[in-house]
């Protein structure tokens, strides 16, 4: 009887536990997409958009609400990344406006970089803590699929600081097609796993957003690479970018929703 109590509890321990890093793997995914949007506003601001400025703190106080909540959650305290990020973020919140532009682009990518691998390390704990095949098989849930939304997260930072100053360097013409190219292959290795794995996704949202990549990836080549002087205004390569990323977090979202739902029963 004695043993079979212990089970019991062990198993609710176990599965609040999971549950726990269920919400963690939910609160930092919501980090990065504000701190990507973040980096794609705070680029066009330093080319000398300030009427987003109201935006950005907008989005750094939004961060600190996420930020509290996992702090909330014990699995935080035994993550040195997560106090790497704290640290990098404290520092580049209160000189990002005052940055140049490549340096605030760097300074953004690796904390974002920071935040990618902080997530692959909880959601480690979800592959290590389930048998169930199914949620081994949709660990690029939490690797590749959030590594192609941020190429498409660097696109629309440095696309939309070209736009904003209506000229494309040699420089900015190389970031982009590296980019490019990154969105190409992670895109098709992305949406044939999902394709084969997807829980609650449609097949039409599926389709929708690997051609929103490909028509992203299109507009770069043709607004930004290719012409000589940029006439795409920046807040319609924003808005299309954005658009882009939006679908496939819906997708992605969709699928860690399904994992919740799955095991919270």
């Amino acid at each position: 009887m004695l043993v079979g109590i212990q089970l019991s509890i062990s198993r609710t321990q176990q599965k609040a536990n999971f549950r726990a890093t269920l919400k963690l793997v939910a609160i930092i995914k919501r980090i990065i997409g504000l701190s990507q949007k973040h980096r794609g506003l705070t680029a066009t601001y330093l080319q000398g958009n300030q009427a987003v400025a109201g935006e950005l703190h907008e989005i750094r106080r939004n961060i600190e609400l996420l930020i509290s909540d996992a702090n909330q959650i014990g699995l935080t305290t035994s993550e040195a990344r997560w106090e790497a990020y704290l640290d990098h973020w404290r520092r580049l919140e209160s000189t990002s406006m005052q940055l140049n532009p490549p340096e605030s682009f760097k300074q953004h990518t690796s904390l974002i970089e920071t935040l990618l691998y902080l997530l692959q390390d909880v959601a480690e704990h979800i592959e290590f803590a389930e048998t169930d095949q199914s949620v081994n098989e949709a660990h690029f849930l939490w690797r590749e699929f959030p590594q192609l939304v941020e190429y498409i997260g660097q696109a629309r930072a440095v696309g939309v600081a070209t736009a904003t100053k209506g000229e494309s360097t040699q420089i900015d013409k190389v970031k982009l097609g590296y980019l490019c190219e990154k969105i190409n292959l992670m895109s098709e290795t992305v949406f044939n796993k999902l394709n084969q794995v997807a829980k609650v996704s449609e097949s039409g949202q599926l389709i929708q957003a690997r051609q929103a990549c490909l028509q992203l990836v299109s507009l770069i080549n043709e607004q930004l690479i290719q012409p000589g002087k940029v006439s795409i205004a920046n807040q319609d390569y924003f808005a299309k970018a954005s658009h882009t990323m939006d679908q496939c977090n819906t997708l992605l979202d969709n699928e860690l929703s399904a994992i919740v739902t799955r095991f919270s029963d």
